[in-house]
């Protein structure tokens, strides 16, 4: 049994805190990605949190452990809106296709995906027929899928290291290169990704979306 709750976390909710302190451990502590100096709160946070769609991953409190008086925040990625403002993966990487066609409101970027060592070793030890940090990714994906379809985002950024578009596609989710790879946190490259398209190839991830008429639409 999945002990895992996946949520959208709103902008106003406290838990976008704990949000923040998990990135802040694995981005600033665990993987150096970013300066602990520049987060100083113990918060990893950036001007586009506020133009994005945060979800968790959670155990209830009092589940999977003695004591727990609250919520745990256990993994976490976010959906960042396109906008009138540019992205980050526009900012940083050089693309060699045009997507001035595309609608900048339909466009969203995935990133900051941060998952707990501690409890991907605890969910390990006590399920260990279970992929702990496979749980965790692909119930946090179909949340966010949810959100993209309801959304109407068409399109999907993603900056990726090499293997994971691989990786990807074994669950039939596709992204394409659209770029040259850089030094970005090791060599990374960006990707985009049709949002029909994965729709197609991977209906499961959108199990949770009722409004089968407005699948179909986005496909």
């Amino acid at each position: 049994m999945n002990p895992f709750e996946f949520i959208r976390v709103e902008q106003h909710d406290p838990l976008l805190n704990d949000v923040l302190a998990l990135r802040y451990k694995v981005y600033c502590e665990e993987r150096r990605f970013e300066n602990p100096r520049d987060h100083r709160d113990g918060l990893e946070h950036d001007e586009y949190d506020k133009n994005a769609v945060h979800f968790a991953a959670v155990l209830p409190p009092g589940d999977y452990g003695k004591g727990w008086q609250k919520q745990k925040v256990v993994g976490t990625v976010r959906l960042i809106l396109g906008s009138e403002n540019t992205l980050p993966i526009e900012r940083t990487f050089e693309f060699t296709k045009n997507f001035s066609h595309l609608r900048r409101n339909q466009i969203g970027e995935i990133s900051r995906l941060a998952l707990s060592k501690h409890y991907c070793f605890e969910f390990k030890r006590r399920l260990p027929w279970q992929s702990e940090a496979g749980c965790l990714v692909d119930g946090l994906l179909r949340r966010l899928a949810h959100e993209v379809v309801t959304k109407d985002i068409t399109h999907l950024y993603a900056v990726m290291a090499r293997g994971l578009p691989i990786l990807l596609a074994r669950k039939k989710i596709f992204f394409s290169q659209i770029g040259p790879e850089r030094e970005y946190h090791g060599f990374r490259a960006p990707y985009i990704g049709a949002v029909g398209d994965i729709l197609s190839k991977n209906s499961e991830l959108f199990l949770d979306v009722q409004d089968s008429e407005r699948i179909c639409e986005v496909a």
